[in-house]
Formats: C-alpha cells, sequence, structure tokens
C-alpha cells in the first residue's frame, strides 16, 4: 500500500511540473504494424467542430478480393491508447485481423489528443487550452464524426462498434445523449466497460480521490496538461527502457498491474511493443473524470464545480447519464472480469441490471485477467475474438433476412 500511495504522490507532482508536451515518438505507428504483419491500411482525417484533427486507419487484407460494400467494424481504445492495441497481438490473434480476415470492413478510431490525432487547426499541444476537456467532450465530438465519416465512406446505414474501457465509455455516453445514434448502430461489444465506477479497485484511482475526486483548485491545474506524459517520470519509473528488448520485464509487467490489474496472461515478449506507443496522450481531465465517477458513485458528466456546473449545466451538479436512451438493434455485449481494477465485476453487473434486456453479460470467468487481457491476453483469441466474431456474424445473418 505504501508503494502505491508513494507512486501516486510522485506522479501528480511531476504531473504539476510537465509544462511543455514533448511526447515519445513510436518507432512503429499503427500503418508500420498493419504492414509489418501483411495487411494493408488507408489513413483517414477528420476534423471535429472544435477544431481536433482526428486520425483513423481502414484495415485491409490485401488477399481478399470481395466485391462491393463490407460490414462496418469501428474500433476505439481507451485512457492513455491508441489504434495500436487492437493490433498489438499480430495476426493470427489480434481481433482487428480476425475481423479483417472474415470479411468485414475494419476502421481504428484515434480520439483526440493521442499519438495519431495531437492536432488542431489552431492550437499547439504546448497550450494548456489543448488539453481542456475530458471523454464527455469527446463522446458528443469525436465519436459522432467518426460514426458518421465511415457511415459515408462505406455507404453503410449502421455499423458494428468495439469498445475497450473509456472506448465504452465514450459511446454510453453519446447514446444517453444523442439517442438518434442507436439506429447506427448493429452488435456492440464493449471490453472491461466504464459506466459507474463505484467499486473500482484501482490504487490510482483510489489515492487520488482525497484530491481530485471533487472539483477544486487543483483540477485544472492538474487537468489542463498531458497526462502521463512528463519525460522525468517515463524514465524514472522504467515506462521509457521498457520500449527497449527487455532487460528487467518485472518493471513493465508491475505497470500494466497498476493500471489495469496484475496478470499472468500477458507474454513478456509483448512487452517492448505494448510500451512502444503506450501509455499515448490523453488529457489528465480524462483521468480525473474517471475518480469523479468513482466518488460520486454515479454515471454523470464531468463535474466542473458550482459555478462551472451552472455555466455549463443551468444546474449546481452535473447531469447523469440518461442510460434510459441506451437501446441500440441489439443487445448491448458487456464483456467484463473479476480481476480488473477498472471495470469491476460489481459495477459492470450494476450497469448491466439497469440496462436489463439492453444488455448481455460475458463474464470472463478466468483468474487475473485484467483490464488489459481482453485486447492482449495470451489466449484472447479463443477467450474473446471467437465469440464476439461468432456474434457480429449471426447479427449479419439476421439482419440478411429482414
Amino acid at each position: 500500500m505504501k508503494i502505491f500511495v508513494v507512486i501516486v504522490q510522485i506522479v501528480l507532482t511531476l504531473q504539476l511540473q510537465h509544462k511543455v508536451f514533448g511526447f515519445l515518438v513510436p518507432r512503429t505507428t499503427t500503418a508500420d504494424r498493419i504492414r509489418n504483419f501483411g495487411y494493408s491500411s488507408e489513413s483517414h482525417n477528420v476534423v471535429t467542430k472544435d477544431g481536433y484533427i482526428l486520425s483513423m486507419f481502414r484495415v485491409k487484407n490485401i488477399t481478399l478480393t470481395t466485391q462491393g460494400p463490407k460490414p462496418v467494424v469501428l474500433m476505439i481504445h481507451g485512457l492513455t491508447s491508441s489504434s495500436d492495441i487492437f493490433i498489438i497481438r499480430g495476426a493470427k490473434d489480434a481481433l482487428a485481423f480476425n475481423l479483417v480476415d472474415a470479411g468485414y470492413d475494419v476502421w481504428l478510431a484515434n480520439c483526440r489528443g493521442n499519438t495519431y490525432s495531437n492536432r488542431h487547426l489552431t492550437l499547439s499541444t504546448n497550450d494548456r487550452r489543448y488539453w481542456q476537456y475530458s471523454w464527455d467532450v469527446m463522446a458528443v465530438n469525436d465519436l459522432p464524426m467518426f460514426i458518421d465519416y465511415v457511415l459515408k465512406m462505406t455507404q453503410q446505414a449502421s455499423l458494428h462498434y468495439v469498445g475497450h474501457s473509456q472506448g465504452t465509455a465514450i459511446m454510453f455516453a453519446l447514446l444517453s445523449q444523442q439517442p438518434r445514434y442507436n439506429k447506427k448502430l448493429k452488435t456492440t461489444h464493449m471490453f472491461a466497460p466504464i459506466a459507474y465506477m463505484r467499486y473500482a479497485q484501482s490504487m490510482a484511482i483510489r489515492l487520488s480521490a482525497p484530491l481530485l475526486g471533487t472539483y477544486g483548485p487543483l483540477d485544472p491545474l492538474y487537468g489542463d496538461r498531458a497526462f502521463l506524459q512528463n519525460p522525468l517520470f517515463l524514465q524514472l519509473s522504467g515506462i521509457a527502457k521498457c520500449r527497449s528488448p527487455l532487460t528487467f520485464p518485472g518493471i513493465c509487467a508491475f505497470w500494466v498491474g497498476v493500471a489495469g490489474g496484475f496478470t499472468n496472461h500477458t507474454s513478456e515478449s509483448l512487452y517492448p511493443e505494448i510500451f512502444n506507443t503506450h501509455p499515448s496522450p490523453s488529457s489528465a481531465h480524462q483521468f480525473i473524470h474517471l475518480v469523479q465517477l468513482y466518488v460520486s458513485g454515479h454515471f454523470r458528466s464531468y463535474d466542473y464545480g458550482l459555478q462551472g456546473n451552472m455555466k455549463r449545466y443551468n444546474r449546481t451538479t452535473p447531469p447523469d447519464y440518461r442510460v434510459e436512451n441506451i437501446n441500440p438493434k441489439f443487445p448491448i455485449n458487456l464483456y467484463y472480469s473479476d480481476y480488473d481494477v477498472l471495470s469491476s465485476k460489481r459495477d459492470s453487473e450494476h450497469f448491466s441490471a439497469i440496462l436489463g434486456k439492453r444488455s448481455v453479460r460475458h463474464f470472463i470467468d478466468v483468474p487475473n485477467f485484467n483490464h488489459f487481457d481482453f485486447l492482449w491476453s495470451i489466449k484472447v483469441k479463443e477467450t474473446i475474438n471467437r465469440g464476439v466474431l461468432q456474434r457480429i456474424n449471426e447479427a449479419e445473418a439476421l439482419l440478411a433476412k429482414t
């Protein structure tokens, strides 16, 4: 416990000292990886109404010759992550490639601020105004742009969605506020779903709660910056070393455990690939928002304090998301485990109970299956991918009959 207290204190202190936003540059990008694994890709950009330039990668199997429009799958990552997380397991085991091989048109999106979406029409990442957002802003600005652009480019009316962690939260928030997007979804697959976080076991969340759980003067000081990007922190923590051939894999395993729960399902040989692109830049407000959910016990918008809430919401407290509006064509698939320190089994099942028949539970009853194992577990193909592909195929078969 003491070591976690020290770590959180150091991270928060260095967060305040980080004034220049210089990021680690990946040695291997998403496009590089796609090509190295024997596939091809297209790069696409969209511009949000508040000026953020966001990137997407469209993955293609160069050996398939299927003509005409194909069913579409949009995949969106979580906090401090990027499109890389969906392909990091390689051609055989990564869900994105499994879907492409099965004939689906796969798009990997990158949310604002990360390695591939760090441009803006007028702001530099060195400008604190660039980082003044949380994922609730991404839910209504970024996600609709991704969905509408992909559907336009593919000439489709709806798509399948795969979200991980924060990638689930932004979809829940979007559907709650703009229910017209329900009709644009076929199946939805939510890995490590984030909505209610009252029972989250993350030490980072819990130890940050007294300082960041309710709005105060420190909120903009900590929040208006890139999260976990201080070069000194990355060096002192050993995270920067994890990008190289491993000398001390235990350090890399430790940080994965701190972030998502300690696991024995990650191959040590994968750590350089993981840390080559992780942690990817995010706004610290995105992390603060998660801390707020933990403290409040509500699934709700960002808390800007009494005056800020009145200005934004015309009320003193942030509004809860209207989850009764969540109702896509098919029930939402919730994938969760008992060893995920961010998305707890209890919180996931609480959310599922609220959704009722609008959700289907997929409890991964595997010891030490953590927050990231939904994407890079050694046995992810058998544990996760096959079930996802089967459900998408079944949905397509049903839709073909209507």
